[in-house]
């Protein structure tokens, strides 16, 4: 495995597994289900012939300890003598990183064949679980991409699409809200199935420096892990380095490059389940291709624009952390798939080492983080039944005990720091294992500004990805941290079923749909399908006793049935009206478009399709020539632009320069020539005559300065060349104002919160057109930030989030902050559903 320009496919390496399984008792494979595109998810089991026999009581054992509730010490003793330790390794979740998926079947084989005393050490004492590949599409299309152009000029070049259908390089981003089916599977096993000892995930990084880095991370550090995780890692990643050296493998770096404090994939979400969650990141090769590397090319990882924690490689010397630097010459796929093997039989062996130590530490985790959740100031966080959009709280609930949260619900009114809850509220203790994971959900995050995150001139370093991840506040649901509960009886959500709505008794008048809820569009598409027309309200309606902002949806009479079927799907209630005073116009589904380039493929773009299929939006992808040849409003109402440098969407040598500017150290990658995306200027013609015929372009985060030159719109970006010592927001929650009766703000809150991530704040510039300009949303004057990280308040202060702009008998919608982001952002997705609805 490994051999120079050689990648074994994805269907031969299942294949060889099931051989393997066939031809020895100590493998099982399990087959988890499809990926996103149709291919066998596996999990592979290897551990000796008697702990498979045992293996249904050595999983109950393990989850015991995990989750020991009242077991007490002496109780856990036995079980800690029985057990065995249990490790997950997943290999190539990005898949253009193809060394792990490369060494899987040869460590299964190892493992399985090898008699000597530490190969049956780690079979007795271990049972490993691998994912072979945590990317099976991904694993193919870069496979195959590759077989294409071997022996061509472009041999060697990474794929110019994303490499998963919708997430690409963003798939380890999934983590916590699992909106793939790879982190539902992977979800599943780690955090109820088999909760690992120890997880590591293997990756690959940039070919000009370290040759292999091993845990530990390097500094700072995300609060809310129990210590004793932080410990392991350092333990781990030190025997990892050792065996490494040991086995002649130079160029090993640990406790540098990768913080503790970063997204939330597994291989970081896991600290807060307990698990010492880990990377092995290898310097990559040309895909299969050999490179070869002069000495001088070797570099440090920190210079003065890096990310957060690489400052432990300031040079390339030997360090303490690095000891014996690689000296250049040819490196290949096979060096990667050696050291990764190494690393991950040496994290075997260790756990087979101290096996009870381990065991006895993940029951300690668990027992001392349900001690600190009891001593916490905050008691529990209590979700209230009563939401701007119930639905949506739901669907936060499922993805917490898709974590394995313990959370439980209300049987009856209570009181909790003097506030009353309704019956139905949830309510989630922090005494409880996971209490780190619950505190760094739905607590308020603040990512630190101090020697770690700053350079020595006071410039902000990036954080290695977004400075919060706080599911609660990117859903746009109230959570409540209470200090105190009145006496209430709980009941466990066990097992928890999602909402299905209801249609109220007849109406004569018609049935209200609550825009407030993001599933209604869901709803209102799932009915322009089946041809049900839909109407909307454009004031403020009252409904009985109950005031409704201006947006809802009414549906005439006579379509009960198929109101049902809905309602038992999406979740949403259908209301009957006794009467409608109020003015309303027929709901439109408009022919909607969305641009898609290469150059790697575009993220935003792919996390965009993904929201909308799951509410029912249809969509065309719209690539170069389609736009470039003109004629666009015969067949599309609304054209989206996903955030993207406009650079990118333009290409040719604007591209080439912005790309030597903003990429500095990387290369801008030879693809062939019909893979070299961007609309140039016919492109940009062909959109402002889009517009000027009565035509929307949507335009999300960055491509909205796109807009501004295609259409020359009288807007400017008031953080343009600001430096970051004057202005940096990286991945946080900041507030809005958002005027509620703009139709595209329809069914939002009025004060609500929004990603903001490097993006643009507009100011509209005075001219004779200012009536042609509309604010959908902007910064309030002070206390902006809810979580992350900014500095320069007082440059977004007041300044517009979002607006719309008439451009002859058309419009250009500008939502300049990530509204969408990652199909995470549901607290202002309606932003989105409202531009693409007539």
């Amino acid at each position: 495995m490994g051999a120079d320009r050689k990648i074994a496919r994805w269907d031969r390496i299942v294949e060889y597994f099931h051989r393997l399984q066939k031809e020895s008792k100590r493998i099982k494979v399990i087959h988890m289900g499809p990926s996103t595109e149709g291919h066998p998810f596996l999990t592979v089991i290897v551990t000796s012939e008697e702990n498979m026999k045992n293996l249904d009581r050595l999983q109950d054992i393990n989850v015991t300890l995990t989750n020991p509730g009242e077991l007490t010490e002496e109780e856990a003793r036995p079980l800690v003598a029985e057990g065995k330790a249990v490790v997950i390794q997943s290999m190539s979740l990005h898949a253009s990183e193809i060394g792990g998926t490369q060494m899987s079947p040869e460590l299964a084989y190892e493992l399985a064949t090898r008699e000597d005393e530490e190969a049956r050490r780690i079979r007795d004492n271990v049972v490993s679980i691998m994912v072979p590949s945590f990317n099976p599409d991904g694993q193919i299309m870069v496979t195959d991409w590759y077989n294409k152009y071997l022996g061509t000029e472009y041999e060697g070049v990474n794929t110019p699409f994303l490499y998963h259908k919708y997430t690409g390089h963003d798939n380890n981003r999934d983590a916590f809200m699992t909106n793939i089916v790879e982190s539902r599977y992977m979800a599943r096993l780690m955090f109820h199935d088999w909760p690992p000892q120890a997880y590591q995930d293997h990756h690959h990084m940039g070919s000009y420096g370290a040759r292999l880095y091993v845990a530990p991370y390097s500094d700072p550090i995300h609060p809310h892990g129990d210590p004793l995780v932080w410990r392991e890692l350092a333990w781990y990643g030190a025997h990892m380095a050792y065996k490494l050296e040991e086995a002649g493998k130079s160029g090993i770096v640990n406790a540098a490059i990768f913080s503790g404090w970063a997204h939330l994939g597994f291989h970081w979400l896991g600290i807060y389940h307990n698990i010492p969650s880990m990377l092995t990141e290898s310097a990559s090769a040309k895909l299969a291709t050999p490179l070869f590397i002069h000495p001088e090319q070797l570099k440090e990882e920190t210079k003065m624009s890096t990310l957060v924690g690489t400052r432990m490689l300031p040079h390339y010397k030997p360090t303490t952390n690095f000891p014996n630097p690689w000296p250049g010459g040819w490196w290949r796929l096979r060096d990667i798939v050696e050291q990764q093997k190494v690393a991950s039989w040496a994290l075997l062996d260790h756990m087979a080492r101290n096996k009870e130590t381990i065991l006895w530490n993940a029951y300690q985790k668990a027992v001392r983080q349900t001690e600190r959740g009891a001593e916490d100031p905050v008691m529990a966080y209590v979700v209230p039944l009563s939401q701007h959009d119930p639905r949506t709280m739901e669907l936060m609930i499922e993805k917490l005990l898709v974590q394995n949260v313990e959370i439980y619900r209300a049987k009856s009114p209570f009181t909790g720091d003097g506030v009353v809850y309704e019956e139905g509220s949830y309510v989630i203790p922090l005494a409880q294992p996971k209490m780190g994971l619950i505190k760094t959900l739905l607590g308020r995050t603040r990512f630190p500004d101090d020697s770690f995150t700053r350079m020595p001139d006071g410039s902000p370093h990036r954080p290695y990805d977004s400075a919060t991840d706080t599911m609660a506040e990117f859903m746009g649901v109230a959570v409540d941290p209470v200090e105190f509960i009145t006496e209430v009886e709980l009941e466990p959500m066990d097992d928890y079923k999602q909402p299905v709505g209801a249609v109220d008794e007849s109406s004569k008048v018609g049935f209200l749909l609550d825009a407030r809820e993001n599933h209604a569009f869901k709803a209102v598409n799932m009915l322009l399908a089946e041809e049900v027309p839909v109407m909307r309200v454009t004031e403020a309606l009252m409904a009985g006793d109950y005031e409704l902002p201006p947006g809802c949806f009414i549906v005439e009479p006579g379509h009960e049935e198929k109101l049902t079927d809905i309602a038992e799907e999406t979740g949403v209630s259908f209301h009957a009206l006794v009467e409608l005073k109020a003015d309303t116009a027929p709901v439109k589904q408009l022919r909607v478009g969305m641009y898609q380039r290469y150059w790697g493929g575009n993220m935003d773009e792919g996390w965009t399709r993904l929201c909308l299929e799951q509410y029912c939006f249809p969509y065309a992808t719209l690539m170069d020539e389609e736009i470039k040849k003109g004629g666009l409003r015969e067949s599309y109402d609304v054209i989206i632009l996903p955030s993207d440098a406009p650079a990118m969407i333009t290409g040719g040598d604007e591209l080439k320069k912005w790309w030597k500017e903003q990429r500095q150290g990387w290369e801008l990658p030879e693809y062939p020539p019909e893979y070299r995306s961007g609309l140039g200027d016919e492109g940009k013609k062909a959109l402002r005559e889009f517009v000027e015929k009565g035509g929307t372009l949507l335009c999300l985060g960055e491509s909205s300065m796109y807009a501004v030159d295609a259409l020359e719109l009288k807007v400017a970006n008031v953080l343009e060349k600001v430096p970051s010592r004057e202005f940096h927001c990286p991945g946080s929650t900041l507030h809005i104002d958002v005027d509620t009766e703009h139709p595209i703000a329809y069914g939002m809150p009025e004060d609500a919160l929004a990603l903001f991530w490097g993006d643009p704040a507009f100011k509209i510039i005075p001219s004779a057109d200012n009536h042609k300009y509309s604010v959908i949303a902007s910064y309030p004057d002070s206390d902006i930030l809810e979580s992350g990280w900014l500095v320069g308040e007082e440059r977004i202060a007041n300044r517009i989030a979002a607006l719309q702009a008439e451009v002859g008998e058309g419009k250009a919608v500008l939502i300049g902050f990530k509204c969408q982001h990652r199909c995470q952002t549901h607290g202002t997705f309606k932003l989105l559903f409202n531009s693409l609805l007539g």
